[in-house]
Parts: structure tokens; sequence; C-alpha cells
């Protein structure tokens, strides 16, 4: 592979040709709008199988988790009133990449499928037949495949286009597959006048016409840009959301029905230029506006946001860039949802904390197990690809609880050179690959029970961050005192 210069992401190929400097600008009444797509909202009717599908499927962690008592203000959880959660999932942190936002209201286990958002497509890092063995054990399948992408539904009803990574022979010498900066690849849409969403996705938003780019792109499937066209912003380098929405025109031009279940899509601009879009907006067709123009107070810089829907009535949150960017940056903090806690808040509403069977409408209309009859040597290959990372995973925490033993013995020992050459920083290392690994899956007990068993047969019983302080301790006494012997020798807490 070529060398890269440190922080390099590879771009989209058929988006390359058409970068100009850093990033591409529309323009809108002359002025230039440097626009980038942020998240997607998506409701949830049961948080923890949704999380696990994305995590285990498309290989996204939850980046933060916000609890909210009352509806919001602005219908960001749908038209429910009630208390409410979302939980931002990505890639990266979501000032730098695509995210999808999870929204559960309490006590509302259904919505009514509506037909605008028609798919997500992604590109994924790990092979095809892994994911869809992941979302297999989940209880979801590929409605279709073509050998070389699949079309999946997954949790509520939603449905994903699965596409192989992009090789880009410009710039990879080996045939190497590509680094994408985010596995979200587009949004597809269906709409009932196409030219009525370009002009209000180009003229309105200010995006960019791809239509001509993306024709050059290999198809999920026959006919799949039949009547489409493609529009988008392409972010700066340091902040890569290049996923365009794809506009499928109806076969009928017959109105699109759409309901709370579609969501929300979410884009930032410069505050300056959200507000002359804004004005445009108001001043040409104010009945696409949803949500007022506002300002939102934070210390790290304020938020403007107005909410606007397209000509069939999807929304889109426009967000300005330095409000948004700081915030998105300062709150992913990478935690999990309190689960107890959400336990708590549904007790209280007396609600179930999430749907307990999967919605009729999530049901997958195939079978995993003739799916795998139908493709032997794939699944095979997917079978013997995730034994192999969970046989070096367990080889990797049997080899760390042997440099812990090993570190706990040299600290026994009193032996100052000994103790300061102890290597934490390897065993932190190792430890954080396997977590982060047994994270990844973290909707199989075998996984998890796997690596608690290699733990225990290598004597895991040691505190490792306990024995670091302690062993730090030590060395810093030894340095102050290095002929003091009784304290070098004092180890009762371990």
């Amino acid at each position: 592979m070529m060398n890269k210069p440190q922080g390099h992401r590879a771009m989209i190929p058929w988006m390359q040709k058409f970068c100009v400097a850093s990033f591409i600008a529309a323009c809108v009444d002359g002025a230039t709008v440097h626009g980038r797509h942020a998240h997607w909202a998506v409701r949830t009717t049961n948080l923890e199988r949704s999380i696990n599908f994305y995590k285990s499927v498309f290989g996204l962690k939850v980046l933060r988790h916000e609890e909210h008592e009352g509806a919001c203000e602005i219908t960001c959880n749908g038209h429910s009133d009630t208390p409410w959660s979302k939980t931002i999932m990505g890639d990266d942190t979501e000032d730098r990449s695509y995210a999808l936002e999870l929204t559960f209201n309490y006590g509302v286990f259904q919505y009514p499928k509506g037909e605008a958002l028609r798919d997500i497509a992604l590109r994924l890092r790990q092979p095809l037949p892994d994911a869809v063995m992941a979302a297999g054990e989940l209880g979801y399948g590929p409605a279709q495949s073509n050998g070389t992408s699949v079309h999946l539904t997954g949790p509520d009803g939603y449905r994903y286009v699965l596409l192989p990574l992009i090789t880009n022979d410009d710039e990879l010498d080996d045939g190497a597959e590509t680094e994408l900066p985010t596995p979200f690849d587009h949004i597809r849409l269906r709409v009932q006048n196409l030219e009525a969403s370009m002009d209000f996705y180009t003229e309105v938003l200010g995006m960019t016409d791809f239509t001509e780019a993306a024709t050059l792109r290999e198809k999920p499937s026959e006919g799949y840009m039949t009547n489409v066209r493609v529009v988008g912003y392409e972010a700066p380098d340091d902040s890569p959301s290049a996923v365009p929405l794809f506009l499928e025109e109806h076969p009928d031009q017959a109105a699109v029905t759409v309901t709370d279940w579609e969501g929300r899509h979410a884009v930032t601009m410069p505050e300056e230029q959200l507000r002359q879009v804004y004005k445009q907006i108001r001043e040409k067709n104010s009945k696409h506006i949803v949500h007022e123009l506002r300002e939102i107070k934070d210390p790290l810089g304020n938020l403007l946001i107005a909410v606007v829907k397209d000509p069939d009535g999807l929304e889109v949150a426009l967000l300005s860039s330095e409000g948004f960017d700081s915030a998105a940056r300062a709150a992913d903090d990478f935690a999990e949802p309190d689960w107890e806690r959400r336990k708590e808040i549904a007790k209280s509403l007396n609600v179930a904390v999430g749907s307990e069977a999967t919605d009729a409408t999530n049901i997958p209309e195939w079978s995993f197990e003739q799916e795998m009859e139908k493709h032997p040597e794939i699944f095979a290959g997917a079978q013997e690809r995730t034994q192999k990372m969970l046989d070096e995973n367990i080889a990797k925490q049997k080899q760390i609880q042997e440099m812990v033993e090993d570190a706990q013995r040299v600290v026994e020992s009193g032996d100052e050179e000994a103790i300061k050459a102890i290597d934490f920083e390897k065993i932190q290392t190792l430890q954080s690959e396997v977590d982060a690994y047994i994270n990844r899956h973290q909707a199989s007990g075998k996984v998890k029970e796997a690596i608690e068993q290699a733990k225990m047969q290598a004597g895991g019983g040691v505190d490792q961050r306990k024995l670091k302080d302690i062993a730090a301790n030590m060395a810093e006494k030894a340095e102050e005192d290095p002929d003091d012997e009784a304290e070098l020798a004092s180890h009762e807490e371990l």
C-alpha cells in the first residue's frame, strides 16, 4: 500500500474526481454553502436490541446517550408526548463522521411505516457473509442478494443495503481495499416529483448534483439507478461525511406517505450560511418551515437550529456547524446507556423498557439455515474467520493474565529495577484490543463466556489497575529512599 500522510482518509473514488480543493460547495443565490451531512434519526422500540444489531452487524459504536424527561419542543422524538432518549451510533465522533440517531419513546412500541425512507446503504469493513451471519444470529436477514450486495431488514423495519468496500486503484498500488472515512455510503429516498425534489435540495439547501458521477459506480442491483438523481455535500478532509441522498421518483408520481417512522435528516452548515438558507426558505416558500429558526445558548458555542421539510414532507434539521461540531465533540463520551436507570424510568411510567417481541414488520422473510445450505462455502469461510478471531482473542487474554501474574511476582520480589521494567502499557494495549472485540460481539454470549473462561484458566484473580498502582508507589518510594527495604517489601495490599 502506498504511504499516506498521517490522518489521511481515502475518498470514495466517484466523489474524488469532483473534489475541488478540500470540499465541494454548492451555490445558493450566489453564495456557496459548505454543508455536511451529520446523521439520520431513526426510531427504535427496543434500544438494547437495536444497539446490539448495529454493533454486531455494522461494527458501529455508541458515541453518546441522552435521556430526556419530556417531549422535545422541536419534535426531535417525533410527535410522541412522552419522556424519550436518543443514542448516537457511528464510526467516529459526530463532528467528523456520519452517524445514526436512535430515538426511543417510552411506552411507544410500534410506528406505522412510511414510504419515503427506502434504505440506508453501508460499505462494511468486515466481509459481507460475516455481517449476514451476525444478523442471522439476531433474527434478521437479507430480503435478497445478488452476490455483491445484500438487502437487509433490521430492527423496526428499516432496510439496509450492505455493499463491499471500494478498491481505489489510483491510490492503492497493491489492490487492497480502501479505508473508507465512514461505513455509510448513501441514503435512498422515494419522492413524488424528482424535479421538485432536486430544486429543493440543490437550489434551496445548496447540495451538489452527483448523478453523473454516481452512475459510474457499481450498482447494488439491476435498475438501482433507474429514474434516480443523487445530491449531497462533500465534506472537508477532516470531517468525512460525504453521504449523498439518492432520490428515486415514484413510478406513478403518486404522493409518498411520510410518518414518524421516517425520522429526520440533520445537516450542518456555517451559521451565516444557515441564516441565508433559512431566509430564502422563509421568503420564497414558508410552507417548508416546520420549526422556526432558534438559537440555543451553550458554553461550548451557541447553536442555531431550524427544521424544514422537503416537498414530500421529509424533515431536515439545519444546524450551525460552529455550535454543533464543538458540542458533539465534547458530548461524545462513548458511554453505553445506563440500563438500570432506564428500567427505573420505565417503571415510574408503568411501561415496559422495550418491546418484548420483534414487531411483525421486522420478521425476516428468509431462513438463515436455508441461506447456509445455498452458500455453504461462503458461510464456512465466515465461520472459520469468526473462530479464528475468537481463538486469537482467547490467546491474547491468556497472555494478559500471564503477564499480570509475572508482574505480581516481580512486585512481591521487591526488585525495584524489575518493577520499573514491567510493561504495563503492553498489558493495557492487549486488554483494550480484547475489550473492543468483546464489545463488537456484545450480542454473542458465547464470545464473552469463552474470554472469561480463558481469563480464569490463566488465573484471572489479579486486579491489573491495583497492581500497577502498587508497583508505581513502590518504585516512587524506592527512588525516594532506595535503602529502605522494609518499605519495599510491604505488599499487604495485594
